[in-house]
């Protein structure tokens, strides 16, 4: 391993040396919220049982519904959460660019959700760790074969990173302890030659390895590489410095996101976990008291007189516990209960219900579900609920869009553009070098969708509609086109589904020439009524004029 290489590990072991501490918290928290994850400064074994430590539960389900909640919010399968836009809001609404864009996001949707791509995996894994710890870590690309996408969550424990001068990540190590034999089989040519001597004897014995991104500007060097592509990634042997890969990369391929950040930091914290860490350990202790004390009301203690039992004290069903003939009855029994005061058990289960409430509080649980609303409260109630159900939630859902899906599918994007993925060859030429983002779908944003739906329908029902009793004009203050068009788009209808806007001027010239010539045909239809009228009326005067010179004569 040249110097560099060497230089570049050794800041890596700095950087893990920095996060021991972090570490340890995280360790306290996985112990009391989850504790399957409870291995930052510990080792676990399959089948160890992780939560024996633990007297309540309740600590462990909060982080469990909360973050079983963000996919269905936030990633829901059932429909795409994701769409694919330009910066350029005005071509973005183009016809033809916005159905290229459609066909874009679903290639990309399939691609992410292929049964091989460990999306679904990873991302689970994933948002447990952001909930427990405020950080995650997943790293995506094209797998081994090239032939797809593949997406791993990785444990916190064995990863450190690095801020740039503007606060973003840009620098990740990463510890890997593959066995001899799965590094052998990924890095066939390059594997130094003691790990390729023990992978017969011992193919299950781990070797220490890492994995390094980082910007090539940082790496430096006069290899090519670093002069070709933004990012440089390095897989390095550790015992032997050997460099088993160095090549470059297009896009930065750890999304890290981060819950909540303080100046000075590069880690995350979690906005629940951080502040709920002494309610958790003292609703275990709480909860072991009552449980205690439930037990020994159950089975209490016993006070009997030695001198007076003979034998062992049967203390179960059907037990027979023998006692002195000679004892005198008048001293007390010779075997009974101890006292018990039981006035502290309803405040401790108050104290404990206390807690579980601050608990699920401080995950957010009571601020995720919707609001209650009945029949007799006014849209205006409704509307105003909404609205800080919003605000609400806001902490929760902002973060996760903007440090964890927006760098994700950004990501992707990326990657499947490398590869060929897309039809770029029947891109629009409007579309060609325009920046790409991502607009996503939430709780958040179908809610303002639907507000905007709703403001179409309140302008043209309740504003504009009696207006225009009193001045007809009125009605033209909107452009009915845009409006409504805005309003199917904002119900959820793709592009593809809308006819071109020119087609609805064809048709609605159509129906204007159609009414005139309804109008042509009814004015003539007309005319010839009135002409056929005025010819019998005429008929009818020769008649009679004929009848009174007859008369006359």
């Amino acid at each position: 391993m040249d110097q560099r290489a060497r230089d570049i590990v050794t800041i890596g072991n700095k950087l893990f040396d920095q996060k021991r501490r972090v570490d340890s918290l995280n360790q306290e928290i996985a112990l009391n919220f989850y504790p399957e994850r409870a291995d930052f400064t510990s080792k676990k074994s399959d089948g160890d049982e992780f939560a024996d430590h633990l007297f309540s539960s309740y600590p462990v389900m909060a982080r469990r519904e909360l973050g079983n909640l963000l996919p269905s919010s936030l990633r829901p399968r059932s429909q795409k959460w994701f769409s694919i836009h330009v910066a350029n809001e005005e071509l973005d609404d183009q016809d033809e660019e916005r159905k290229f864009l459609e066909r874009l996001t679903d290639i990309q949707w399939r691609a992410m959700y292929d049964r091989e791509s460990g999306f679904v995996r990873a991302t689970k894994e994933a948002d447990h760790d952001f909930i427990s710890f405020g950080n995650a870590v997943i790293k995506f690309g094209p797998n081994t074969e090239g032939n797809g996408l593949l997406y791993r969550n990785y444990h916190l424990r064995d990863t450190a990173w690095r801020e740039n001068a503007e606060g973003k990540i840009d620098t990740v190590h990463r510890n890997w302890t593959p066995t001899a034999r799965q590094l052998v089989d990924t890095f066939p040519k390059t594997t130094s030659s003691e790990v390729k001597r023990i992978v017969d004897k011992e193919p299950g014995k781990e070797v220490k390895c890492r994995h390094i991104v980082m910007p090539s500007r940082i790496y430096g060097g006069e290899n090519p590489i670093s002069k070709r592509f933004p990012y440089v990634s390095l897989w390095i042997e550790c015992a032997s410095e050997t460099v088993l890969e160095e090549i470059g990369l297009n896009y930065f391929c750890y999304v890290i996101p981060r819950w909540h950040t303080v100046s000075g930091s590069p880690f995350g914290v979690s906005m629940a976990t951080s502040i709920l860490l002494p309610d958790g350990r003292t609703l275990q202790v709480m909860t072991r008291t009552i449980r205690e004390a439930g037990e020994m009301y159950v089975n209490p203690p016993l006070l009997s007189f030695s001198d007076a039992i003979r034998g062992d004290i049967a203390y179960y069903a059907g037990g027979i516990t023998t006692a002195d003939i000679e004892y005198d009855e008048r001293s007390g029994e010779v075997l009974r209960p101890i006292t018990q005061v039981k006035d502290g058990m309803p405040i401790g289960l108050e104290l404990s219900a206390a807690l579980r409430e601050d608990i699920r509080a401080g995950f957010f649980l009571d601020k995720i579900q919707l609001p209650e609303t009945s029949s007799d409260m006014t849209a205006y109630e409704v509307k105003r609920r909404l609205e800080e159900h919003i605000r609400s939630a806001s902490p929760i859902f902002e973060p996760i869009e903007q440090e964890y899906n927006d760098p994700l599918c950004e990501g992707t994007f990326q990657v499947l553009k490398d590869f060929g993925a897309f039809p770029v060859q029947e891109m629009p030429e409007s579309l060609q070098g325009s920046d790409v983002r991502f607009t996503f779908r939430s709780p958040l944003a179908d809610m303002a969708e639907q507000r905007e739906a709703e403001i179409y329908l309140d302008i043209r029902d309740r504003i504009l509609g009696p207006t225009a009793q009193i001045d007809p004009a009125q009605i033209e203050q909107i452009d009915w086109d845009e409006a409504t068009r805005d309003a199917i788009r904002a119900s959820g209808a793709k592009q593809k589904w809308l006819k071109p806007i020119e087609a609805l001027s064809q048709r609605r010239e159509q129906m204007a020439q159609e009414a005139a010539q309804q109008k042509s045909l009814d004015t003539a239809a007309q005319v010839g009524a009135i002409a056929e009228q005025g010819g019998r009326g005429q008929q009818e005067i020769n008649k009679a004029e004929a009848e009174g010179a007859v008369d006359g004569g």
